[in-house]
């Protein structure tokens, strides 16, 4: 079994970070620019950690699941849930190394710096096309290509980024179609930038 980090442990300091949670509103935005979204929709965010995108999607769909393989994170998510009177959340447990995704289908699929920590991410996406609805949107954003000195602990990172060639073809031979992958935020480390890209397509088979 593959080491991984501790999250349970960040969870309760996770959202001090500034630039986590601007990227989730940077990512948002693009989600909105690039996809239909429609008020109609049944969404999952998966890799949801404590709802920073999830809650900013929330407003735009009919229902979202946030899901995670923390317990703390999700602990977090539920907080700030009920803090906010929101009725279209709900969060679930899933550890993507010993459980099935969710059952269900949807309109939309969101993970956010979730890929980097998937050692088969093509298994993943195969997996996830076959939770969408026929039409439904897929939405991955993710570091582009670096060179590894984005996280000052690797535990549990199995991909310094993707390149955008390889989203592209993950995306499409796992029969997506209308797949495209562009810029969608930037997260500033000192002097260092490090783009992150927005990979998205729509199940067509």
């Amino acid at each position: 079994m593959a080491v991984r980090r501790d999250f349970d442990a960040a969870a309760a300091a996770w959202d001090e970070k500034p630039h986590r949670v601007r990227l989730a509103g940077d990512i948002a935005t693009a989600i909105q620019a690039r996809l239909p979204v429609s008020k109609g929709w049944h969404a999952m965010d998966l890799g949801c950690g404590t709802g920073l995108l999830t809650l900013q999607l929330a407003p735009l769909v009919r229902d979202i699941v946030g899901v995670d393989g923390s317990r703390g994170m999700l602990e977090k998510l539920d907080e700030k849930v009920r803090a906010a009177g929101c009725s279209n959340v709900r969060t679930l447990y899933c550890d993507l190394e010993r459980d099935e995704l969710p059952e269900g289908t949807f309109d939309l699929i969101t993970a956010a710096m979730l890929l980097h920590h998937i050692p088969d991410v093509a298994q993943l996406i195969d997996a996830l096309r076959r939770r969408l609805q026929p039409g439904g949107w897929l939405a991955l954003a993710d570091l582009d290509q670096e060179d590894g000195s984005f996280h000052e602990d690797a535990t549990g990172v199995f991909h310094n980024g993707f390149s955008r060639e390889c989203l592209l073809a993950l995306l499409s031979d796992a029969g997506f179609g209308e797949v495209t992958v562009a810029p969608a935020a930037e997260v500033v480390k000192g002097e260092r930038h490090y783009p992150v890209l927005l990979a998205v397509g729509r199940r067509c088979r």
